[in-house]
């Protein structure tokens, strides 16, 4: 049976998820955001609508979660979660 990321977030990293599509093995990772002179950050979900600032979109004093994204081994299935850092 398929563990519930939403209880095993914070401790997934002891955790094996299992793919929903064909239940092979998941692999935690992340996917990148490329910023200025190709600088390589983790993707991160940030809360509320974008807004346009002087130097791209605003996010100071916004809500924001880094995104982990767990791939299947077996079949390249990607599922990602929010997982909360304070910023």
């Amino acid at each position: 049976m398929r563990q519930d990321p939403a209880e095993t977030i914070d401790s997934i990293g002891s955790q094996t998820l299992t793919c929903p599509r064909c239940n092979g093995d998941m692999e935690e990772g992340f996917v990148v955001d490329l910023g200025a002179y190709n600088t390589v950050f983790p993707s991160q979900w940030v809360q509320g609508q974008p807004e346009k600032s002087l130097l791209g979109t605003k996010i100071a004093g916004k809500v924001r979660f880094r995104i982990a994204t767990y791939r299947c081994r077996r079949c390249g299935y990607l599922e990602s979660y929010a997982k909360y850092q304070p910023a």
